[in-house]
């Protein structure tokens, strides 16, 4: 099928099925995806990408080998970045996740953040969570980071092995204690030895969540880290 008629049938569609932004409901334009670029370009980017004077990297220092870390938006509650995460999670749209995951890797590319990285591993859900939302909402921004990167995405060689209670209304001790041993290597996991691998979820709030992880893949020999998420929420 041609470029020109794919557009053709595509706008046909949007005729009688017109999409709509998450964030603020106008009609999206032909190659506007899931934001209008009006409410993309509102966003407010975290721009510390490299480990220097990086508050994010700061939380890994002295525990595990991290090489860079980063996110894309300043989280803040009832702020657009906030209505972006309730539709991902809580709306049935993975295709958001997506959407983001492309513009964040497309971002980064341009400061080398994906250089000497060998695979993204997603952090996983419990399986009862996941049959709830009927996805990962990480699996879906790695996905979109990998088609831009060209990077492979592991989903199984980590497990959560436990449901614990939503991170939202704990406070940081309570976040580290929630997420204690919740994650579990499989049998596939040797695959990740001596691979710079980068991990991928949502929101950073403390690091608890990522802390846990990184905890659980350090028994693989020679593993090195970095950490992409689509917000950041600490302080």
């Amino acid at each position: 099928m041609s470029r020109s008629f794919s557009r053709y049938l595509k706008a046909c569609a949007d005729v009688f099925f017109p999409r709509l932004c998450v964030v603020c409901g106008t009609r999206l334009a032909l190659d506007e995806q899931q934001l209008c670029a009006a409410c993309l370009h509102q966003l407010p980017l975290v721009r510390f990408a490299s480990l220097t004077e990086n508050p994010m990297a700061d939380r890994f220092v002295g525990l595990f080998p991290l090489v860079r870390a980063s996110s894309c938006f300043h989280y803040q509650k009832g702020a657009t970045v906030n209505r972006i995460l309730f539709d991902l999670k809580y709306h049935d749209n993975p295709q958001v996740g997506y959407v983001l995951g492309r513009f964040m890797a497309r971002l980064l590319l341009r400061q080398d953040f994906f250089d000497t990285v060998d695979v993204i591993l997603p952090v996983p859900l419990s399986r009862t969570r996941r049959w709830q939302r009927g996805y990962n909402q990480s699996e879906w921004l790695a996905r979109g980071v990998a088609d831009v990167t060209g990077l492979p995405v592991c989903k199984d060689a980590v497990r959560r092995v436990r449901n614990n209670p939503s991170q939202t209304r704990l406070d940081r001790l309570g976040r580290m204690e929630n997420v204690d041993s919740v994650f579990a290597l499989t049998a596939r996991s040797g695959l990740l030895s001596g691979k710079h691998i980068l991990l991928v979820d949502d929101v950073f709030t403390t690091g608890a969540t990522m802390l846990s992880l990184c905890d659980t893949l350090y028994a693989l020999p020679g593993v090195r880290f970095s950490i992409l998420t689509l917000a950041w929420a600490g302080a």
